[in-house]
């Protein structure tokens, strides 16, 4: 079997990798390739294009890179009509993959997108788009099901893969790995995995890390990087304000250092979930360029960013968003789910719901998926 995967995200790059392991159980033959992160590339996909050559952040970092984007695109689906593979699997990044999806299924190659569009929560003129793009749809949250039952959209809930990947993690976490001890209370600062994420947040979150070492002496902060170029910004940034907080920073292992954790602060996104799937609470903030922020406010359709606040029983945890990011926020948050223990159990009892709705057994369930497509 040959297969195309198309992933822009870093945590794309890793649920694409732990379905490949998945599906070289079924089909050790299995031939990938296509636009992939080091993690894909480490399970032997070949990689046709870079998730770096495509990654962009907010309105403003998709205009500076669209030309270089289009092109990469364009030859992408040149060389999959040309060599066409027995399925083409999006994961994610759907502005990206649904274009390809279209073309390639007028061509007759079955497409499948893996992780929904938000068409829920904002640009809902994209559930048409994805019915006529992909042939199959798979979906990780419970509540989008309703949704893509009413536009007619062919589709299978399959769970979140991340949810499984952590419950099956088989290691008792080993603070000493990082340099902590088990009596030591440790923070988690994540502020993204782009470069202009960590731009944007970093300085906050050193700012509320500076707080928060000043009323809780000796508690302990570590941030992990995806790579080489976001870690340097923020030691940049680090250096730059002259903080006299210590911060242990490491490239890669976000789901060991998040393990270890007593909390994290954490860019609105797919740490946060992993957080919660972990049962360890986080604080949450996002920033946008001013250009993006109105953009995403005009077309939005919920008031909710994190993706934990959608689930069934209401809103879980607060959000801190664009003026709402500040070291005060950031800092009196932590503090209240770190001194009040109801608090804390109140959060950990809903993320343990969330955990239960997500763990279907993800990847199995998109092999399945995938064989059948591609057979047909």
């Amino acid at each position: 079997m040959r297969i195309a995967i198309a992933v822009a995200e870093h945590s794309g790059d890793n649920i694409a990798a732990n379905l490949m392991r998945a599906l070289k159980v079924q089909q050790p033959d299995v031939e990938v390739s296509g636009i992939c992160g080091p993690a894909m590339v480490r399970e032997g996909a070949q990689a046709l294009y870079s998730i770096d050559d495509i990654s962009s952040m907010g309105v403003e970092g998709l205009i500076g890179r669209i030309r270089k984007i289009l092109k990469i695109r364009n030859d992408y689906i040149a060389q999959l009509l040309g060599h066409p593979p027995d399925v083409y699997v999006g994961i994610d990044a759907p502005d990206f993959n649904l274009p390809i999806q279209k073309r390639l299924r007028r061509a007759g190659i079955p497409t499948i997108q893996f992780i929904a569009p938000t068409v829920w929560a904002w640009r809902s003129y994209r559930i048409h788009k994805l019915k006529r793009a992909v042939v199959r749809l798979l979906t990780i949250y419970p509540f989008e099901s309703a949704l893509m039952e009413q536009a007619g959209i062919p589709h299978t809930y399959v769970g979140h893969p991340l949810a499984d990947q952590i419950a099956d993690r088989d290691s008792s976490p080993d603070r000493s790995v990082y340099g902590f001890a088990e009596t030591d209370t440790v923070i988690a600062i994540l502020p993204g995995s782009r470069i202009n994420e960590v731009k944007r947040l970093a300085a906050v979150f050193l700012q509320t890390a500076m707080r928060l070492s000043e009323v809780e002496p000796g508690v302990k902060f570590i941030a992990p990087f995806a790579n080489e170029e976001t870690h340097v910004q923020f030691k940049q940034t680090l250096a730059s304000m002259n903080s006299p907080v210590s911060i242990n920073t490491v490239i890669g292992d976000s789901l060991g250092v998040i393990e270890v954790s007593d909390l994290v602060i954490a860019a609105s996104g797919t740490a946060a979930l992993e957080a919660a799937l972990f049962g360890i609470p986080v604080v949450v903030s996002y920033r946008l360029s001013l250009f993006s922020y109105w953009i995403v406010k005009i077309l939005s359709k919920t008031n909710h960013y994190s993706m934990l606040n959608h689930f069934d029983g209401g809103p879980v945890i607060p959000e801190f968003m664009q003026n709402d990011c500040t070291a005060e926020n950031l800092s009196r948050e932590a503090l209240k789910i770190l001194r009040d223990s109801n608090y804390r159990e109140e959060v950990l009892e809903r993320f343990k719901e969330i955990a239960t709705a997500l763990r279907q057994n993800s990847n199995v369930r998109v092999v399945e998926e995938i064989t059948r497509v591609a057979a047909r």
